[in-house]
């Protein structure tokens, strides 16, 4: 026999206790009043009911019905079967952009830091999915394989840095390819998938580039979302050291300009819309807007999952504490009559 929440006996034990304890001090007071009437012969001839007897019967019986009680809300299960059950859920990677312009401040704190705020959202608003990170910055790196565990997705979201990107740019392209690596090793057999890139649009692929990959995304029966981090005003991009520490001054091109970066709807708009998605702005909700789209999508066959199925016992104690109870009522009515 096992039981799911163990602690609910000490409940019925701490309430049978309880009931005796008050049985016992309402039959001393009791009897203190009966003493201060009369002896008991003297109340014996007064009246044909008991006066003196104490009801430690009753008091049992309660007791004895709410160890049940208790027993009963411990969920008490026993006849343990082997079953098979089979998952469904989505695969969904999430591509963050890490490159040098996600540092821009035109949302706060900064590009990035909102970046991983909405990747958190994502994760729980996908919770019991199939999740899988990559980032990318001028080529895609593989964080996370597809998982439904949201604590170590969170782990890696903490860990996202421009610092991580061995190659520096920003390519869309690379993004798209890297998710469509792991959903390839998925095993599922079937539903939906889909690529959901974090980004502030600034790509240095050629258009043609990033529409090939997602054609290429389509014919697989992936879709992809896009969310804008950013404005379109231009911003510039601080500079930091190699471990993530802000060293002052702002990124210049060759020519000493102080580079601005901006939110960029192309080329990843069109990319989703070849997918059957869509790009939308972080802040005019994103992330609500993609989770909706998500959640009409057809949910696919996992692994085959096996364990012990446990069968509810808990009926008979309740049976039992309610014939308790049932005796005790007979009881007191046959003490009446």
């Amino acid at each position: 026999m096992r039981l799911e929440l163990a602690a609910w006996i000490w409940f019925g034990v701490a309430s049978a206790a309880t009931c005796v304890l008050l049985v016992h001090l309402w039959q001393r007071r009791r009897r203190g009043a009966l003493d201060a009437l009369g002896s008991s012969g003297m109340l014996e001839r007064l009246t044909p009911i008991d006066l003196t007897g104490a009801p430690y019967r009753r008091g049992a019986l309660l007791a004895a019905a709410l160890v049940m009680t208790g027993l009963a809300l411990a969920g008490p299960q026993w006849g343990a079967q082997q079953v098979e059950e089979q998952t469904r859920a989505l695969s969904v990677v999430l591509a963050f952009d890490i490159s040098e312009s996600m540092w821009a401040e035109d949302v706060q704190p900064n590009r990035l830091e909102r970046e991983r705020l909405e990747g958190r959202r994502l994760v729980r608003e996908l919770a019991g999915h199939r999740i899988g990170l990559v980032a990318f910055a001028g080529s895609g790196y593989l964080l996370a394989p597809l998982t439904m565990d949201q604590g170590a997705l969170n782990l890696f979201l903490d860990a996202l840095d421009p610092t991580l990107g061995g190659t520096p740019g920003s390519s869309a392209a690379a993004a798209i390819r890297e998710g469509l690596s792991v959903l390839r090793e998925d095993g599922v057999e079937s539903g939906d998938r889909a690529i959901i890139i974090l980004s502030d649009g600034e790509s240095h692929d050629e258009e043609s580039e990033v529409l090939e990959m997602a054609r290429a995304a389509a014919a697989a029966g992936v879709r992809i979302y896009a969310l804008g981090v950013g404005n379109e005003k231009g911003e510039p991009i601080p500079l930091h050291d190699r471990l993530g520490e802000r060293i002052g001054g702002f990124k210049r091109d060759g020519d000493g300009e102080v580079i601005l970066s901006r939110l960029m709807r192309e080329p990843l708009a069109s990319a989703a819309e070849l997918t059957d998605g869509f790009w939308v702005r972080v802040d005019e909700g994103g992330v609500g807007r993609v989770a909706s789209a998500l959640s009409e999508l057809e949910r696919g066959r996992a692994d085959v999952t096996r364990g012990l199925r446990w069968t509810p016992r808990f009926q008979w104690f309740v049976a039992v504490a309610l014939a308790l109870l049932m005796i005790d009522w007979a009881w007191a009515w046959r003490q009446r009559s």
